[in-house]
């Protein structure tokens, strides 16, 4: 029943062929599915320079197919649902000897990714694009250092705004770079689509009061922090960049998608509210 309905929170579990002998390179596929918790196949291919489609395809299909990795389809508008990989029973298993961890807790991870929606799985290949963009740049620019990047499920802030209530925000993620002896951190809202501009103002509001408040250091370490918002269209990006400008002209970065994967992610690619122009991140 190989193609179940991603909204149905099922997968298929085809019966092993012939033996798979395992090289290196699926250990690495199987610890970067489970780093990002679901990657296509475009994205592995980026991040482990496999240029050729066909090889990666056979290669997937066989780890799939002996249960190391586990798939959900994406529905796409045209064209083939998109298949999204992530850590299979088997490679449960292998990577749980190799890291010394426990593959109980695993596979309680890995099976709760069955249930996810449609929904969720466009915002996390959408944010994984993002990581990807940034960690390609880091690898190929040694004066650039990540100092660490923070999942969604870790970013959880609760502090007291100016009225004595208590505010929560969830980015994303969060990541810090070290670059010519200065750190710089940031937060990621990657946009969908999904947010009406209210919600937006409210949660860039919250953003303002959080950077006043200080919190920052004692959360994550660091005392200042900019947020980048990476939406899908540039119409969006003026529409969103516009409703924020009516709270700030600080903080905020935008960009789009398009540019964040196809031009190096910390270029002069980014508007800032409140200001004409093109920037880079590591130079405002």
């Amino acid at each position: 029943m190989i193609g179940e309905n991603v909204t149905k929170g099922k997968l298929a579990f085809p019966k092993a062929k012939t033996p798979v002998v395992l090289q290196p390179r699926d250990e690495m596929i199987m610890s970067l599915v489970r780093e990002f918790r679901f990657l296509g196949r475009e994205q592995l291919q980026r991040l482990l320079d496999f240029p050729c489609t066909t090889r990666i395809n056979i290669r997937l299909k066989k780890l799939y197919d002996h249960g190391y990795l586990s798939r959900l389809l994406l529905p796409t508008v045209a064209g083939k649902p998109k298949a999204m990989y992530f850590l299979g029973p088997s490679g449960v298993l292998i990577l749980a000897e190799s890291l010394g961890l426990d593959p109980v807790l695993m596979d309680k991870e890995r099976k709760r990714l069955w249930e996810r929606k449609a929904l969720f799985l466009n915002h996390q290949f959408f944010l994984n694009d993002v990581r990807i963009a940034l960690s390609l740049v880091i690898k190929n620019n040694p004066t650039i250092a990540l100092e660490q990047w923070i999942k969604e499920k870790d970013c959880l802030i609760e502090f007291l705004g100016n009225q004595g209530k208590v505010t929560a925000l969830r980015p994303d993620a969060c990541f810090c770079l070290a670059h010519s002896g200065k750190l710089y951190s940031f937060f990621v809202e990657v946009d969908c689509s999904t947010m009406t501009n209210s919600r937006l103002r409210a949660k860039a509001k919250a953003y303002l009061d959080y950077a006043r408040s200080g919190r920052s250091q004692l959360d994550f370490g660091f005392q200042y922090f900019r947020v980048l918002i990476i939406t899908k269209t540039h119409a969006r990006l003026a529409n969103l960049k516009t409703s924020i400008e009516e709270l700030t002209d600080r903080l905020f970065f935008f960009s789009t998608r398009d540019s964040v994967c196809q031009d190096p992610i910390l270029g002069r690619i980014w508007q800032r509210a409140g200001w004409r122009g093109i920037f880079s991140l590591l130079e405002v």
